[in-house]
């Protein structure tokens, strides 16, 4: 395990390998990880206790709307959001987290997909939830309180935890390997809960098939668990040793390490380290339905009559706990809604309600879709659903605009013609409160009814999502930013279901081209590409996009829209403290991908905020030093770009960000860079990086020795092989005239001076340049 990301993040072609092998840990301090209990599908978070039940149909008459609790103003905030979930993450302090897991994991499910139901939502949940994701997956010890939450709904096997614990007392380390689904991680951190030498409860993973060292584990009185539950996870022989050998090493620092990994993937090397394994069998699904209605206290109302419905028993036999989990949340928000009602049911009205919601309202709306076939009452639906919680007014004329985006003639009418907003509303089996604001009263079944037109009609994608962005960036505030929100949360969830990235991109290609919205446009391409299950499927989505050519016109295929591009720089920047080498990887080729000067400077702009973070700088240096000489052409071309926007860009003082402030040695990563940039053809990037450094040169006297040293020592094959390139010595000299071009002269001025004296300084350094008695020009 490394300290730095792997030298191929796109399992494409391998650079030169890092330097450390060691498994590290990550640094001190950081944002907890987000409960494991919060995700959608059951394969995407294993272990954790939540999933998607399959689509299906339940019974239901043929022609009945929606149903949903009748009367009334539901108590939860004006925008018509769900409740939020009674087992939400608490809030947790800001924590300035250390560098610590950094590669692209592929799909790791330690921790499920940032996900919340805010009832009142001013547009800053999906920005501050990728933050937070961003921060667990640098590494971060795990606070008390959010241990406490995560561990609240859990069962323990008492059996288990003693065995796992007698394990770590003669070993201090054992091994936890089961299904996905089955509380594999829960179980390590409720075990290490128990172990009253461990202060400190820390996670780490690494790269699917990276070396395991842990050794490289060095904090003391910790208790780690490692990580290594990805579906290509590989252990090669001699990893079960390798574990028995650590022994010594983790008694010298006073910690434990418990694994986690799928039983299959343990198989491969359990003969070498039997006695540290013990299989995890999950607890019934109807116990851990019960738990989650009971936590956080107080329970739901009615629970053992909801547990003794025949649906639900039925549901939970052989489910996992994820399965029980996602049921949880859908009764919670289900019971919510129904107290708000004055007209409340019965729990056995309310089962039908919840076996559609978790089947995504798939049947139900079908159903209504054949009988109700006009544009109209379909118009009103899909707005209603977008604009959930939003005023009628509002969404009467949001129907009539998207039925004209989406090619529908309108019907013209007179007076009282056609259906008013009470009669769509009730239709639509919607809820008209007191207030004038539609309401669907249940839950998930706004972002069902949009899920079901991205599948049922995808030839309208593009002009829907068209429609969104002009609604979120013409109404008002309180409007448009929960839109933008609810949108983000549905793209980004429909991608992970469909594998699809067809509404992402349409999204945040139109929200990117709004000046309003072009934030939002990140906030989206950021949530995609740190899901837990599904996040490399948009990281490694995001390179073809990056290497694709660009266009303004959104409907070819093959190139990417410009404003794509942009927020993908932007979005890249926000993912690399979190995935350094997977994000430069990107930003570099969209620099390389592109002849459009915005683009390019967006991508100069994240390059520069990853070098602002002296966190990062270490590790950007590094990944760049392996590509600089990297026997693959494109990482070399990569690793150029991305060099020269970094030595392009100059500080206030109109200082370059690389040069050497501190005495008049090149800095030996900043002269490889040049070396680098000066092996490839003599563009415009490398003309405006030398000029930037001339001008420095020129107007800070101090920094001359500085930069002509730097340029001459550049013409060096290397600093141990010191052949003359004269391919360098060529550009430098163009360069420098470009710089500043000849002139007739009768005094040369100080910037001519300047690059005569560079231009000396090149030829004399040259071996086989002849011996002269003359001086060098002065640069003064």
């Amino acid at each position: 395990m490394t300290t730095l990301p792997p030298a191929d993040p796109d399992n494409t072609a391998t650079p030169p390998s890092a330097p450390s092998s060691r498994l590290q840990a990550p640094a001190p301090g950081g944002f907890p990880p987000v409960r494991e209990d919060t995700a959608q599908t059951e394969k995407t978070r294993a272990d954790t206790g939540e999933t998607d039940a399959e689509d299906g149909a339940a019974p239901t008459p043929a022609s009945a709307p929606p149903a949903a609790a009748r009367g009334g103003e539901p108590v939860h905030g004006s925008t018509g959001h769900q409740p939020p979930r009674a087992d939400a993450q608490p809030s947790v302090p800001d924590r300035d987290p250390g560098l610590g897991a950094r590669e692209d994991d592929g799909r790791h499910t330690s921790a499920p997909a940032v996900q919340q139901n805010v009832p009142v939502n001013l547009g800053t949940v999906i920005g501050t939830q990728n933050i937070s994701e961003i921060r667990r997956l640098r590494g971060t010890p795990l606070p008390k309180d959010w241990i406490e939450d995560r561990l609240a709904s859990y069962l323990p096997d008492s059996q288990l935890t003693d065995a796992i614990s007698g394990i770590l007392k003669n070993n201090r380390v054992a091994v936890l390997h089961g299904l996905p689904g089955t509380g594999r991680y829960s179980t390590a951190l409720h075990t290490l809960t128990r172990q009253s030498a461990v202060t400190a409860i820390r996670q780490v993973r690494r790269e699917p098939n990276d070396a395991v060292d842990l050794e490289g584990l060095t904090d003391e009185d910790t208790g780690w668990i490692l990580d290594l539950r990805d579906e290509e996870e590989t252990l090669h022989t001699g990893f079960g040793l390798h574990l028995r050998e650590a022994e010594g090493h983790l008694s010298a620092t006073r910690s434990l390490v418990i694994v986690v990994t799928h039983t299959d993937t343990w198989a491969c090397v359990a003969s070498e380290a039997t006695e540290l394994a013990r299989p995890v069998a999950p607890p019934v699904a109807l116990n851990a339905l019960r738990a989650h209605l009971n936590c956080p206290q107080p329970g739901i109302d009615e629970l053992e009559q909801w547990l003794a419905q025949d649906a639900i028993v039925t549901e939970m036999e052989g489910a996992s706990p994820a399965t029980a989990a996602h049921w949880a949340r859908i009764i919670r928000t289900t019971a919510a809604f129904n107290s708000s009602s004055t007209d409340p049911k019965s729990v056995p009205e309310l089962v039908d309600a919840v076996v559609q919601a978790a089947r995504n309202w798939r049947h139900t709306l079908r159903t209504w879709h054949t009988c109700n076939t006009d544009s109209t009452h379909r118009n009103y639906l899909l707005a209603a659903a977008t604009l959930d919680g939003a005023p009628a007014e509002d969404i009467y004329e949001a129907h009539t605009t998207l039925g004209k985006i989406l090619g529908d003639t309108p019907q013209p009418t007179r007076g009282q013609q056609g259906p008013g907003i009470i009669e769509l509303t009730h239709t639509i089996g919607a809820e008209l409160g007191s207030d004038d604001r539609v309401r669907f009263l249940n839950p998930g079944y706004a972002e069902a009814v949009v899920d079901y037109f991205w599948v049922d009609r995808p030839h309208h994608v593009a002009a829907f999502t068209r429609w969104t962005a002009e609604q979120a960036a013409t109404l008002p505030p309180d409007l448009g930013d929960p839109l933008a929100e609810r949108v983000t949360q549905w793209a980004t969830h429909y991608t992970i279901a469909k594998q699809s990235f067809t509404v992402l991109r349409a999204i945040a290609t139109d929200w990117a081209k709004n000046p309003r919205l072009h934030d939002r446009a990140q906030d989206l391409l950021v949530a995609a590409a740190v899901d837990p299950t599904d996040g490399k499927r948009a990281r490694d989505q995001y390179l073809t996009w990056a290497k694709a050519p660009d266009t303004d016109d959104p409907s070819n295929r093959k190139h990417i829209p410009l404003a794509l591009k942009r927020a993908l720089a932007g979005a890249l920047a926000q993912l690399a403290p979190a995935y350094p080498q997977i994000a430069l990887k990107r930003l570099s080729e969209l620099a390389v991908h592109t002849t459009d000067e915005t683009v390019a400077d967006a991508v100069g702009d994240a390059l520069t905020q990853l070098w602002d973070q002296k966190a990062l700088q270490t590790t950007v240096r590094t990944i760049l030093s392996s590509w600089f000489t990297s026997p693959q052409t494109h990482y070399v071309a990569a690793a150029r770009r991305a060099f020269l926007h970094l030595a392009d860009r100059t500080t206030a003082e109109s200082l370059p960000l690389l040069v050497n402030h501190t005495d008049h040695t090149p800095d030996p990563w900043t002269l490889a860079g040049w070396r680098c940039a000066l092996d490839g053809p003599a563009t415009a990037p490398v003309q405006r990086a030398v000029n930037a450094w001339l001008d420095a040169a020129l107007n800070h006297p101090t920094l001359r020795t500085t930069v002509l040293r730097t340029f001459t020592e550049a013409v060096f094959r290397s600093d141990a092989d010191r052949t003359y390139l004269a391919e360098r010595y060529l550009r430098l000299n163009q360069a420098a005239f470009g710089w500043q071009p000849t002139h007739a002269e009768s005094h040369p001025g100080e910037r001519s001076l300047l690059r005569d004296a560079l231009v000396w300084a090149l030829t004399q350094a040259d071996p086989a340049a002849p011996v002269t008695a003359r001086h060098a020009p002065l640069a003064q």
